[in-house]
């Protein structure tokens, strides 16, 4: 940390985002003005553009597991989805991590064609 000096994005820790880097930025600003600035990067949303694409919000099921928070599974394939069906590109599967007593989204992960728009809806939820 030096005095003054303010990094956002690529030149500091996480993953290389704009998204994120645009959260940080907010954040930054509202340190300069003498806010107490706040990330919780768990709400930040992360994709993979390959197919199919590989996106995610929350923390992995290892993780909630080595917390000792407990929680519960979810699971939906992509089979089932109708889009799925339709562009004839079914592989794939939804997880959903929830805390076991309160249903608190903990994480989503998305295996499928077309994700990365869905990862951002559920990050909107799931920071609600």
């Amino acid at each position: 940390n030096i005095r003054n000096v303010y990094a956002i994005g690529d030149v500091i820790d996480g993953p290389m985002l704009a998204h994120k880097a645009e959260d940080e930025g907010i954040i930054c600003v509202e340190g300069m003005v003498g806010g107490v600035p706040h990330i919780n990067y768990d709400c930040v949303p992360s994709v993979i553009y390959t197919h199919p694409e590989v996106a995610w919000v929350g923390k992995s099921e290892e993780a909630i597991k080595a917390e000792g928070v407990p929680y519960k599974v979810g699971t939906f394939p992509m089979a089932a989805n109708s889009r799925s069906k339709t562009n004839n590109d079914t592989d794939g599967v939804a997880k959903v991590i929830a805390h076991k007593e309160t249903d608190r989204l903990l994480g989503v992960h998305l295996v499928c064609s077309v994700v990365s728009c869905s990862v951002m809806l559920i990050n909107l939820i799931s920071s609600s």
